[in-house]
């Protein structure tokens, strides 16, 4: 008897030992799921309160005041969701807890994630929820017209990516001479080529196919090499047909010059010497007979 007594006090005791461990180890549990809780609560409470702040700060300044701020996108990893309730109520939901600010009186609007603007006019106080920026939501003059966002013309609506606006006389922005000529003016027609030395152009050909020299054209003659610096065309035999002189800006031709012609067609597969324009038409040849071929005219002892 006095064993089995032993036995199942032992066993009694046991018992009450591991119902107390378990008990303890709810309490712990518990107890560290409610922090867990109410640290969410607080997280929740805490993205509220960091937006309620900037309206705060809206509401107590005077008309005219815009700023951009940021909400983020998760906090510590995890999502969750922020937004306005009939410009009454600002809610929070992070992990299953939702924390609700009521908002003062005269707010408009919706907040989100990212970017957001906020601007007092006429007393009231409006949100936008932006989220990626553009030039026409940064509260920005970003062409320089002294109107910014959706004050400016060439913003069509906040997501609008470019705030230049082609039409208002203001060369602005991304806006060049081939996008908008209105107002950038025309784009500069590009010499095709130049002829020059270390200091001064030579000759030059604009795209119009109009030659300008700086010296003397001489025409029907053997042109011959100096020891100047010089710009020298020949025939299939190796013959000079033409020379630019670099030195004097002086040209001389075996053959004779040809200007204001409406169409130029140099010989197929031969050794003419070729300009063309931008649009690949031939505005100026110089053949195998030394013949100078203009589409345009030849100014002589110009400014090339």
């Amino acid at each position: 008897m006095p064993r089995s007594q032993s036995a199942l006090e032992f066993v009694v005791l046991a018992s009450f030992m591991l119902l107390v461990i378990l008990g303890f180890f709810a309490v712990i549990s518990s107890r560290v799921l409610e922090a867990k809780e109410e640290g969410d609560r607080k997280t929740a409470e805490d993205i509220a309160e960091l937006a309620y702040r900037e309206i705060e700060i809206a509401k107590s300044v005077n008309d005219g005041y815009a700023r951009l701020f940021s909400i983020p996108q998760t906090v510590n990893g995890v999502n969750y969701t922020i937004n306005i309730t009939d410009d009454r109520e600002l809610g929070v939901s992070y992990l299953g807890n939702e924390f609700i600010r009521f908002l003062p009186a005269d707010v408009k609007g919706d907040i989100g994630k990212g970017f957001n603007s906020i601007r007092k006019t006429g007393g009231i106080v409006y949100i936008s929820a932006l989220g990626v920026l553009t030039e026409c939501n940064d509260l920005l003059d970003n062409d320089g017209d002294g109107n910014a966002d959706l004050a400016d013309a060439g913003c069509t609506d906040e997501k609008d990516k470019d705030e230049t606006n082609c039409g208002d006389s203001v060369c602005e922005g991304g806006e060049t001479c081939s996008l908008c000529s209105s107002d950038c003016g025309i784009c500069p027609q590009p010499s095709n080529f130049f002829l020059r030395n270390s200091i001064n152009n030579v000759m030059s050909f604009d795209n119009k196919g109009n030659a300008i020299l700086r010296g003397a054209l001489q025409e029907k003659t053997n042109p011959a090499a100096t020891s100047d610096n010089e710009f020298i065309i020949k025939d299939d035999n190796s013959n000079n047909v033409a020379i630019v002189n670099l030195a004097s800006g002086n040209m001389a031709i075996k053959g004779s010059l040809k200007d204001n012609n409406p169409v130029l067609n140099p010989t197929p597969s031969s050794s003419d010497f070729i300009i063309k324009d931008s649009n690949g038409i031939v505005i100026s040849f110089i053949n195998d007979k030394g013949d100078l071929r203009l589409k345009g005219t030849l100014t002589q002892n110009g400014n090339p």
